[in-house]
Formats: C-alpha cells, structure tokens, sequence
C-alpha cells in the first residue's frame, strides 16, 4: 500500500522500510553556459558515468539493477518492493563553487535511451527496437537529445515522429526545435536562450501527455562534424533549486509540492542540470536522496 499517513510514514520508517544515498558529480573539462540543459549522468563521481552503450539507433532499456547492461549509473533507491510503494522522500543538493549556483536540478526516471544518433546527418534515421517502460503507454514521458561528442557548428533543427500516450504513432514535435551548434558533452542540444531552444524536454503534440515510443529522427543539416547523441525517454519525478554556494537546500516531499513522488520498481534515477549562470569547468555537484515504502 502506499504511505497515506503520517502515521503509516513512521510505522514504515521504524520498520527499515527507507534508503538514502549521497551522489556526487564534477563537470567535466568544458564550461556550462547559463540557461543551457545538461545531462548528470555523463559525469564522473558516484554513480559511476553513463557511456550510453548499445548498438546505434537500437532502444536500450535502463534499470536501477543493471543500468543499460554496461553501466550502473541510476541512483541506488533499495531495489524492488513488490506490492509496496515505495516514495521519494526527502532530496537536497548542494554545489561547492560559486559558479555552480544558481541552479535547479530535475529528477527522472531514465526508462531508456536510444544511442548513436548521427549528428552529422541530414538523412532520416529510423530507430529500432521496442521500450519497455515504468509507465503505461509512456504517460508523462518526456524526451531529450544529448550529445555524445562535440557537435560541429553547423545550425540544424530537429525533427522526430512519435508514439503518444494513446498510443497513436506519427505524431511530431509542434513547433520547429534548433540545436545548439558546437553542443558539447553532455549538453541537452536543443537546450538553451537561443531562437526556437526548447529544454530540458522536447516539445509535444497538442493534447499529447507522454512518449510510448519513436519511430525516426532527422536533422535539417549535417552538424559539420563526426559526432553522436542519445535520445533518452525520461520520467520527470521531482526537482531541487540551489542559490547559495556551499549551502545544502533540502526539499521534503512529504510536506511540499509535488508530494512524495513514487519511484517505480526498477527505476533508473538521474540528475539533470539547469543551469542558471555559467558554470565554470571541475564544478562539483553534491546531494542524497532517501526513499520510504509501505
């Protein structure tokens, strides 16, 4: 059952029904520009960095046990509770450099990926495989591209054919979407303060509420470089803003809106950043999350 008192929280938490893990991240080599979209997961620290591993255009499922089969990098959350729910229960965040604040940080539920995307393409590419996925149908799924290897710095737009929720398959993003040119590791590409940048997520359809697959992705140009991406299909769960530097915030998801978001079996738990100002190169990020399930 899920936790619907106060007094089932405390029952749940005397039981040991709970589980907190600190995380930590530190940027890479390349600056982060202000008002950019970054994916955590690519970083170094605890977890360990997403490689983003599959075979090219082929769907990737993502887990909390095993990750994409290659590597672990979901936030730990106390493996699967069968017929319990388990809840978000608490998270905090913190950075230790002035140039990593202000900024907020967007918690999802990774269901999985599909990598290889070629950048440097103008061609359609159709993507294979089936999602298995958290979420009936995808409700409340969302997609972002990621880079994978520095972009070139030719302007392009994108554009995808999806599944929604429903499912009802050819649907297209609403608006036109650009990319940044020159889009870095591991920077969300069409992200950012630019004409037609939309982020963290890809825009959808009118009346369309989640992603349950996609069938293609094209490119209005090549990007000017051999480089790659990854389409992710996420779940937003919840998210954390930090102002001050060295100053944990802490978010009760018990008391506070949204409340206590369930973490799905399995779920595959990763950061995203907005970022509010530049942030400088070796920024760490620093946090935990604690879960409780009844």
């Amino acid at each position: 059952m899920a936790i619907q008192s106060v007094d089932n929280l405390i029952t749940a938490l005397s039981a040991g029904q709970s589980n907190r893990y600190d995380w930590n991240k530190i940027t890479g080599s390349a600056s982060y520009a202000s008002g950019r979209n970054y994916d955590l997961s690519q970083l170094s620290g605890l977890p360990v960095a997403n490689s983003y591993a599959g075979t090219a255009l082929d769907w990737r499922t993502c887990d909390e046990a095993t990750g994409n089969g290659t590597d672990i990098f979901g936030l730990p959350h106390g493996g699967n509770v069968s017929a319990s729910i388990k809840h978000l229960l608490n998270g905090s965040a913190w950075s230790t450099a002035a140039t990593g604040v202000p900024a907020t940080l967007i918690l999802v539920d990774m269901q999985g990926y599909w990598p290889g995307i070629n950048m440097n393409s103008s061609s359609a590419q159709t993507l294979t495989g089936t999602p298995t996925l958290r979420y009936t149908n995808g409700a409340g799924c969302r997609l972002y591209l990621v880079a994978r290897a520095t972009t070139g710095a030719v302007a392009h737009n994108i554009a995808i054919s999806y599944s929604n929720q429903t499912p009802t398959s050819g649907r297209s993003l609403p608006v036109t979407v650009a990319a940044t040119a020159s889009a870095i590791v591991p920077h969300i590409v069409h992200s950012g303060t630019a004409a037609n940048n939309y982020g963290p997520f890809l825009p959808l359809a009118s009346g369309d509420t989640g992603v349950s697959t996609v069938a293609s992705v094209t490119l209005s140009a090549a990007s000017g470089t051999a480089s790659t991406a990854a389409l992710c299909l996420v779940r937003p769960l919840a998210q954390i803003t930090i102002s001050v530097t060295g100053l944990m915030t802490e978010k009760d998801f018990m008391n506070q809106l949204p409340s206590l978001p369930i973490v799905k079996d399995g779920a595959c738990l990763v950061w995203l950043l907005s970022a509010g100002a530049a942030v400088a190169t070796l920024t760490t990020f620093s946090g935990s999350t604690e879960v409780v399930w009844g």
